[in-house]
């Protein structure tokens, strides 16, 4: 079978032929299709093991998200400097990140139409231009074994037990650059948006879960996040100040935490003096954190410097909002996300449901078709793509006309309607040499588009003719498909700019019956939306207007019966 593969990217496509794994092109014939050249390389988004890679990558993120505040904040090093396995822990952390920054180079990815790029020459020019390979090298420095290498290993004890000499260490120019360093893995945490939303793991997981119970951890995750992170400014503000936790420098400087100790300390209770009491110190700024997010406010544990207050005095501002925000975002979260959330939610749950009742979990490729993809997950991730990138109005059937899509045209006079439907319409008709405003009135362009619905596919669907609209003209805007007639050929015409263009619009007009078996048929790949003209409104117009058929149509019929019936004794694939 020949196919001409049709790739919609920003206006520009590409059409080659895979009978042969030659590419076609008016000019050049290269015996070989550049993009596959090192394909066997490419990690492709599918790829179980990639899939593992991105998970441990996401919690790797997580960790430094917590981590290195609190190395900063709460410990001062302490860790890195006295404990030798919290180090070398640290560097198999760091080594997994240098494995990501090179991983990087080979992985494919889908660009904003949903179509997968795995020529790697494409992949790693993205990767560069997008300057996350020089923070990436920065963030795989391995500090921690530097540090390491720094600090005299002879002087901490077996129990870690090296306070005595972590002043030293703490003032050594060498060791505090090195500090800073490691703060510039905090960049990564830029990128775990990124990994969120074009991970397959991920979208797995939120084609599954419960959306409400997603959203909920997500919320509360972010309050925990933000309360550790202010917790440990809480505590740098005390180190930078008293210039180290050793329990003279802490308690002879003028801060926050010798104004508790002084005020609250209790023999036997919380102790947050001193290199080794790190998490007793941690607990306290938590605290601290919580109670300001919360605008609790107990008072027992409060500025007294001029860095403090004004610390405090942002952060009681930043919290409200904060705050503010988090409470009204669980109380949508509650409420269903609004009307599309809900209805999303209620058709995954549907989905689900359906799944479940499936007889067959698996059929056979005679039915099912030559994709590896399972039914229940092309039918779960076709609801979330309508959701994220097709629909913001759902219809009842996937075919929805104008009136459908956009709800105010059914409010509006009927001469405004007409206007409005013809902005939403006109270029597209207007690339429909019969039904262009040449041969057509705006009344008759404007009942061409009230007829006209919108489709969308998901991967490996087929298609030839709607069930009840039958067949038509396609103008691709958002997707990728190809095409076949199964007839065999070596080569195919280069086409270009298909985006917005139609397609199929000769051989529309020939009659259903006529050489059926020869007629287009689309394979879609990736979630596709198109612009679809039926052909039922196509002639109903031509009869009306004479002109538009005699001095148009009528050409472009007789070249199509032609060139149907060239094919009409071709062998089959």
């Amino acid at each position: 079978m020949s196919v001409v593969r049709t790739s919609i990217d920003a206006g520009n496509s590409h059409n080659y032929s895979e009978s042969d794994g030659t590419v076609a092109h008016p000019k050049v014939r290269e015996p070989v299709n550049p993009s596959l050249k090192g394909i066997k390389y490419v990690i492709f988004p599918e790829n179980g093991y990639g899939q593992a890679w991105d998970f441990a990558m996401i919690v790797v993120i997580w960790y430094y998200a917590f981590a290195i505040p609190f190395y900063f904040g709460i410990s001062g090093g302490y860790y890195q400097m006295c404990y030798r396995g919290f180090s070398i822990f640290n560097s198999v952390i760091n080594a997994m990140i240098i494995v990501d920054t090179f991983l990087a180079f080979f992985r494919a990815y889908r660009d904003e139409n949903g179509l997968l790029v795995y020529s790697l020459k494409r992949i790693r020019r993205r990767y560069i231009r997008s300057g996350w390979l020089f923070i990436n090298i920065l963030a795989s420095l391995p500090t921690s074994l530097i540090i390491l290498g720094e600090v005299n290993k002879n002087e901490a004890s077996e129990n870690g037990k090296c306070d005595g000499k972590l002043q030293e260490y703490f003032q050594n120019p060498h060791v505090r650059y090195l500090l800073v360093l490691e703060g510039v893995k905090l960049l990564r945490l830029l990128r775990i948006k990124k990994i969120m939303q074009t991970s397959e793991f991920m979208s797995k997981f939120w084609e599954r879960i419960n959306v409400e119970v997603a959203l909920t951890i997500k919320f509360c995750y972010m309050i925990v996040l933000s309360s550790h992170w202010i917790a440990c400014i809480w505590g740098f503000i005390a180190l930078q100040q008293a210039g180290s936790f050793a329990h003279s420098s802490l308690l002879d400087e003028l801060n926050w935490i010798s104004n508790w100790y002084n005020s609250s300390y209790v023999e036997g209770g919380l102790n947050p003096i001193g290199w080794e009491n790190a998490i007793p110190r941690y607990w306290l700024c938590l605290f601290w954190a919580i109670q300001s997010i919360t605008a609790i406010g107990y008072g027992n544990i409060s500025p007294v410097t001029t860095i403090e207050f004004a610390f405090a005095n942002f952060l009681m501002l930043l919290c409200g909002i904060f705050w503010a925000y988090i409470i009204g975002s669980l109380v949508e979260v509650v409420q269903g996300l609004g009307s599309t959330g809900q209805e999303y939610i209620a058709r995954m749950n549907d989905a689900n449901q359906m799944v479940k009742d499936f007889t067959v979990k698996e059929l056979p490729e005679s039915v099912a078709g030559s994709m590896h993809k399972k039914s229940s997950k092309r039918v779960r991730r076709f609801i979330t793509n309508q959701r994220v990138v097709a629909t913001k109005n759902w219809s009842e059937s996937n075919a929805y006309t104008l009136d459908e899509s956009y709800p105010t045209l059914g409010i509006l006079s009927p001469e405004l309607r007409k206007l409005c439907a013809l902005h939403l319409t006109y270029s597209l008709l207007e690339t429909i040499p019969y039904l262009s405003s040449k041969y057509l009135s705006p009344e008759e362009q404007t009942e061409i588009a009230l007829q006209c619905v919108t489709l969308e596919f998901s991967t490996a669907e087929n298609f030839t003719a709607h069930p009840d609209l039958g067949r038509g003209i396609l103008i691709f805007r958002r997707g990728f498909a190809t095409v076949s007639r199964n007839v065999p050929s070596k080569f195919l015409r280069w086409q270009s700019d298909i985006k917005d263009k139609p397609i199929d619009v000769d051989e529309v007009l020939v009659e259903d019956e006529y050489l059926e078996e020869r007629h287009l048929v689309f394979h879609f790949v990736g979630f596709t939306k198109v612009f679809f003209v039926p052909r039922s409104a196509i002639m109903g117009i031509l009869e009306k207007n004479e002109r538009a058929w005699k001095d148009c149509a009528r050409w472009r019929y007789l070249k199509a019966g032609l060139v149907l019936y060239s094919l009409k004794d071709s062998p089959t694939a």
